[in-house]
């Protein structure tokens, strides 16, 4: 008989990200049943969007000795969702009886999962997660002599640029790709 596999202790994983992208993804194991791994390996394979995982992977994930890519994580999550019969991308915690349930928390099952897998990648703990960088300013647009005597507008290295940009749909900025001759 295959042995149990067992979250592993804060002495082998100690308490981080790392800890808390292998507790929820024993989260699932768990409320699937602790199904055999060569099971969810098969499921794997035989998914909608199939990414077959292979049982050392797995085995691998629920003891935190790796991370893996995101397919790799996402279709374990799949199986284990469907081995509940629940929709990864569904409430976390979809009963309000639940005592885990916050009302104010849309976050789904492969959100969660994705954030914690990102922070475990990144190092980082949840409240440490870098916030997106500002937009940077558009510089503005330097007013050069035209070619025949007009003032036109060019990018600094648009070696085209001789007179009126031409406008083209395709073009957003309105240069064409086409040399002046």
């Amino acid at each position: 008989m295959p042995r149990m596999l067992r979250m592993p202790g804060k002495d082998v994983l100690p308490p981080g990200p790392k800890r808390d992208f292998v507790a929820e993804l024993y989260l699932h194991y768990r409320e699937a049943g602790r199904p055999p791994l060569p099971k969810i390996e098969a499921l794997t394979g035989t998914m909608p969007d199939a990414y077959k995982v292979s049982r050392e992977t797995i085995r691998r994930l629920l003891q935190g000795q790796t991370t893996s890519q995101w397919p790799v994580v996402d279709a374990l999550l799949r199986a284990l969702c469907q081995m509940q019969h629940r929709d990864p991308d569904g409430r976390r915690w979809p009963e309000p009886d639940d005592n885990r349930w916050d009302e104010n928390d849309p976050t789904t099952c492969r959100e969660h999962l994705r954030r914690l897998w990102n922070d475990d990648i990144d190092g980082l703990e949840p409240d440490e997660a870098p916030a997106p960088p500002p937009a940077a300013p558009v510089p503005p647009a330097r007013q050069t002599s035209g070619g025949w005597g007009g003032s036109a507008s060019h990018p600094a290295d648009d070696p085209w640029a001789t007179g009126s940009p031409a406008k083209t749909p395709a073009q957003p900025g309105g240069y064409s790709d086409e040399p002046p001759f």
